[in-house]
């Protein structure tokens, strides 16, 4: 298990437009070190391919409706995380809510807390723009992910369809109130 990592070599700072290469390789390498292990390598390379592409990303940020953040250990990006304005899954029962689109880490430093101070971030940002709920959908087989959310104070309320490939995942809808 990696060594815990002291609080003051942590920072995390929100994405510009010129961050969109970097967030792209983030996106790629996270999403692959959380789901090569059980998922078809195909469907796998097409969702990377189609969610995480530098174009992808740089259209996605130009869009506006997101925020974009960055978490470093020392001078190394390690991970991500996206807040999204815009649809509300009706099972959300906030009313002035906003998604935790994504958040991953690289494989080298989950345990040593930076996905917690970046889930920690992603909260504080929420309420500073006064939202009352945080809300995301996290894959019913993402034991993980699973745990780390109600750790931290997500409740389920709903599910959502996620197509992936050629299949398609039953997501948890979770939300925290704010």
């Amino acid at each position: 298990m990696p060594d815990a990592e002291p609080e003051r070599e942590v920072s995390i700072r929100e994405a510009s437009a010129e961050d969109a290469l970097l967030i792209s390789a983030l996106a790629i390498i996270s999403f692959y070190e959380a789901y090569f292990e059980q998922d078809d390598p195909h469907d796998l390379a097409r969702y990377l391919n189609e969610s995480f592409a530098p174009d992808v990303i740089s259209a996605e940020m130009a869009a506006g409706g997101s925020t974009f953040f960055i978490a470093f250990r020392g001078e190394q990006a390690v991970g991500y995380a996206i807040l999204r304005d815009g649809e509300v899954h009706p099972s959300v029962s906030g009313g002035n809510a906003i998604e935790l689109r994504r958040i991953y880490l690289v494989e080298r430093v989950w345990g040593t807390g930076i996905g917690e101070r970046l889930l920690r971030h992603c909260l504080e940002f929420a309420r500073s723009i006064g939202r009352d709920v945080l809300w995301l959908g996290v894959w019913q087989e993402n034991r993980r992910g699973l745990s780390f959310y109600q750790k931290h104070g997500f409740r389920a309320v709903g599910t959502l369809t996620f197509p992936y490939g050629d299949s398609v995942g039953i997501n948890n809808v979770m939300e925290i109130d704010l």
